[in-house]
């Protein structure tokens, strides 16, 4: 095959219509440029055509689309001596271009019809009819032109970049125009690696989707599904999901996104993984995902895949995840972005533009040009990967929490982060503190406890100290007024502590990574949202209060279209209630019902 054959070629189809049901004006555009790319004969109108390609899948669906564009029709008897015409599942294309062959049509087709004579119908119908199919063709026009310009420009960019720069969509182009050529090739090895294109990497089996099956699954759905809920802080997502296996390789895919610097790809991953998390049930069939809000037809074709893989959940694979996985570029750049402070960008900039592949590299060759933050992440890489145990956690906690109540009479604290929704197990620490009086809470405090807890030999480095948080890849910018402290922490002794014994040289508890945030009480109820997480719990909170309310969420409170503080929403922690309650009023404000913190574990 020379450099300009298509993957596949649909030249011998019969005239075939895109129809744009389900689809953006972006995707529409990608699947249409793919189409022909593979050229497959458009017809230019829908009464032309005799395949039709949609991502719809009943025949019940199919037959009123068509009408729905002025094409009547009946199904396909052994008697009709009319020419058929077919819908087919656009996931035939997409799954048999992964594949790089064609898949059989047959078991991807959900309606087979003849056209019947039109009824003359009401002059109301047949003015929807001509709007739908003026809004059918100014679509196509728009396509076709945006098409056009994409590949005058595309082949300026081409140019630039090298080829492997023709392997991303539009939007990925976009995010990565500011990289080093190197980055460029090195991250279209890793999206090639993931499957870069609609669906995964080459993906085996034909699923049929069942109205029978579809129907059944639906009868059983939680509200959230029925009621086709796209926010994840609307409904509960617990710790432990029934399709953990699955998930698991949906995070190394989000992951090779992230390194990949496809911040689309990470929102897509991101919005899978919670809704699957939040399914109560074990995923049966790929219908079964397909009627999930937020999971299309890669998440079908992923779930396919998987499940046909091996009769053993617990052997079960994904081809894409098995590449990456034995793929070296992929596990250095996983390695390099989990230290402390280095994040996906920095693991790139590292890997591709330095050359550093191991801990050794970076020593050797580029220790000054660290951070200090930076610099700390080498130094306790291994122990940094040490998870933390619950016990442990609580330790941190209360000695935290009597220093400050010693300092200031009152003060109490709160853990968060993933010990607060229940896991077992925790990378780093996140406590709250605040006082009910606001006076307390006021700046300087923060200081005077870590200098309390440095003397004693708890606090080893403090990494920052104010209000702006220098922080990695994936973790939300805590853009606001809070007095924070970033330290590495390692447990010591009292007996130490009394003895007054060089602790720091003596001590051989592994370090952590502890913040302390000091909260006044108008903010505890939005800080302590922000800082429990989930990450799309949060992302998605935020998402609300701007569609659904005009206000912006904040760990310092929220905000109304005016500037001010949003009418009805009150964050303050009262004298009396536990700072949970300032939180739970914070979401009944929102218009929200109560999700508990073990219950936000969005991934």
């Amino acid at each position: 095959m020379t450099s300009n054959s298509p993957l596949l070629d649909l030249s011998h189809l019969p005239p075939t219509f895109l129809l744009p049901t389900h689809l953006s004006s972006s995707q529409a555009l990608d699947s249409e440029t793919q189409l022909r790319s593979c050229n497959c004969p458009l017809a230019p109108s829908v009464s032309t055509a005799s395949l039709f390609l949609a991502d719809i899948n009943t025949s019940k669906r199919a037959a009123f689309e068509l009408r729905g564009r002025g094409l009547k029709t009946t199904y396909l008897s052994s008697s009709s001596s009319e020419p058929p015409i077919r819908v087919v599942k656009l996931a035939w294309f997409t799954l048999s271009l992964s594949a790089g062959k064609l898949l059989p049509i047959e078991e991807y087709t959900v309606y087979t019809a003849v056209r019947t004579t039109p009824v003359p119908p009401p002059t109301e119908s047949k003015t929807l009819q001509s709007e739908k199919a003026t809004a059918d063709e100014r679509l196509r026009r728009e396509l076709l032109e945006r098409a056009r310009r994409d590949a005058v420009r595309n082949r300026g960019e081409d140019k630039r970049h090298g080829n492997d720069y023709l392997r991303f969509s539009r939007h990925e182009k976009d995010e990565l125009v500011g990289l080093s050529v190197r980055q460029r090739r090195g991250i279209g090895e890793i999206m090639e690696l993931s499957g870069a294109g609609e669906v995964g990497h080459r993906r085996s089996g034909t699923p049929e989707f069942e109205d029978e099956q579809q129907a059944r699954a639906a009868e059983d759905m939680p509200e959230w599904v029925k009621r086709n809920g796209n926010y994840s802080c609307c409904r509960p997502t617990p710790s432990h999901s029934p399709n953990a296996l699955f998930i698991r390789h949906l995070h190394t895919i989000r992951l090779s996104r992230a390194l990949s610097s496809s911040s689309i790809g990470i929102k897509a991953y991101s919005t899978m993984i919670a809704v699957l998390q939040a399914y109560p049930y074990p995923l049966r069939s790929p219908s079964e995902v397909s009627l999930l809000s937020g999971c299309d037809v890669k998440a079908s074709s992923l779930f396919a895949e998987w499940l046909r893989s091996d009769p053993d959940p617990e052997k079960r694979s994904i081809q894409a995840v098995r590449e990456l996985e034995d793929n070296k570029s992929f596990r250095t750049l996983r390695m390099l972005s989990s230290i402390y402070g280095v994040g996906t960008t920095g693991a790139r900039e590292w890997y591709y533009d330095q050359g550093w592949r191991t801990l050794d590299d970076v020593v050797e060759f580029g220790w000054s040009a660290l951070t200090r933050t930076q610099q700390i992440g080498v130094k306790y890489y291994e122990e940094f990967q040490q998870k933390m145990s619950r016990p442990e956690v609580e330790r941190i906690g209360e000695v935290i929490g009597r220093h400050a109540a010693k300092l200031r009479p009152g003060m109490k604290y709160t853990l968060t982060g993933g010990y607060r929704r229940g896991k077992n197990d925790v990378d780093s620490v996140a406590i709250l503190l605040s006082h009910t009086d606001d006076a307390q809470t006021q700046p300087g405090f923060i200081h005077e406890l870590v200098t309390l807890l440095d003397s004693e030999g708890w606090v080893t480095h403090t990494l920052h100290l104010g209000r702006e948080l220098e922080t990695q890849d994936g973790e939300d910018r805590a853009s606001d007024s809070l007095q924070k402290a970033r330290v590495v922490w390692r447990e010591v002794k009292y007996a130490d502590i009394v003895a007054k014994t060089p602790i720091k040289k003596q001590n051989e508890n592994p370090h952590r990574r502890v913040d302390i945030v000091l909260v006044p009480p108008r903010s505890v109820g939005t800080a302590l949202l922000h800082w429990t997480g989930g990450a799309t719990f949060m992302r998605d909170l935020k998402l609300w209060c701007e569609k659904e309310k005009g206000w912006v969420l904040t760990s310092d409170g929220v905000v109304g279209g005016g500037g001010g503080r949003a009418h009805g929403v009150d964050a303050t922690w009262r004298h009396g209630e536990t700072m949970q309650g300032a939180e739970k009023r914070v979401l009944e404000g929102l218009g929200l019902q109560w999700v508990g913190p073990e219950e936000r574990c969005t991934g």
